[in-house]
């Protein structure tokens, strides 16, 4: 009996032992738990930190129209590179907002891309200026604003700071300009709110707009009504003498646009490529009448030909009879 209470002692010491190390070890799972919650916590924090300290905010208004100064940089001649943001958050239409990165070098070279989503009315453009050896960061506003945020990100070398209170009247040698819209890069390239893009123009009023010459390997136009009806039994063909006429009296054919009106609007490809098929088509009409009439001609003047050769002989045979023997 003795021997028979010593495993149980045993066991009963082993038992306490691993509940001992189960605990131990549940506490040091707790504690590697809340050690990566805090670790969690503050990275969060140095995270949310290092973005409020890399953006330096002002708070400005706008008194009027016109271009106005938000932020400059007084490096040596002005160089640096960065980016500067406005916005607004007044209103039921808002917030508006325009992103604004620049670039201005040692001599006279400077570069501006602004871009935005929101579609506003309270400026239209953004430039880069330079006056006695700093560089400023100017807009175009449309109507006086009560307040705007500007905001300066610390991105960049020698960036830009934002003025505050009322913003100062633009001025100086303008560097590099860009029209505001969804996008635009100086006066290169312009995609406008309505989706238009512009190419060397920063206004454009179609889909795509190119102030310069293009190069491509291939242009495809789609057009409508192309001109297949000039063969039809119906379809009136112009006489040369009305194409005489009215090239006399405009000094170019008819349906064609004239030398002032190309210079004035240009051309419209499909169009112009349409009108022209017209024209050949009309002319190939044309000339296979004029053929129909050379074959009618040719074959009268064989028939006279002909004729005459036979008159001529009758004529001949009778000199020869009346001939004195």
């Amino acid at each position: 009996m003795a021997h028979s209470g010593a495993p149980a002692a045993y066991e009963s010491a082993n038992d306490g032992d691993r509940a001992g190390a189960v605990g131990s070890e549940e506490t040091e799972n707790q504690r590697l738990t809340y050690m990566k919650a805090n670790y969690f916590v503050l990275l969060l924090l140095l995270c949310w930190t290092t973005g409020v300290w890399s953006q330096t905010r002002t708070t400005a208004s706008v008194n009027g129209a016109g271009w106005k100064r938000v932020a400059y940089c007084n490096s040596p001649a002005g160089r640096g590179f960065g980016r500067v943001t406005l916005y607004t958050t007044g209103g039921a239409a808002t917030p508006y907002h325009l992103d604004i990165e620049w670039f201005k070098d040692w001599t006279v070279a400077g570069g501006i891309t602004v871009k935005s989503n929101s579609k506003t009315a309270y400026w239209t453009q953004a430039r880069l200026t330079f006056d006695q050896d700093t560089t400023f960061i100017e807009v175009n506003f449309a109507r006086a604003v009560s307040a705007v945020t500007i905001m300066s990100d610390a991105y960049g070398w020698n960036v830009a700071r934002g003025f505050s209170g009322v913003l100062p009247d633009g001025g100086g040698t303008v560097r590099a300009e860009a029209r505001v819209g969804k996008m635009a890069i100086d006066d290169y390239l312009t995609v406008a709110y309505n989706g238009n893009v512009g190419i060397g123009t920063t206004t454009p009023d179609t889909k795509l707009a190119v102030n310069g010459n293009i190069r491509a390997r291939e242009i495809k136009v789609e057009t409508a009504n192309w001109p297949d009806y000039v063969f039809r039994e119906d379809y009136e063909l112009p006489s040369l003498d009305f194409i005489r006429a009215y090239i006399a009296e405009h000094g170019h054919l008819p349906e064609i646009p004239s030398a002032a009106e190309v210079g004035r609007e240009g051309i419209a490809l499909g169009e112009i490529n349409a009108l022209l098929l017209k024209k050949i088509e009309e002319l190939t009409l044309l000339l296979m009448e004029k053929d129909e009439q050379l074959k009618k001609q040719g074959e009268a003047i064989d028939k006279l030909s002909s004729e005459m050769e036979i008159v001529r002989r009758i004529l001949n045979n009778d000199n020869t009879d009346n001939k004195p023997q």
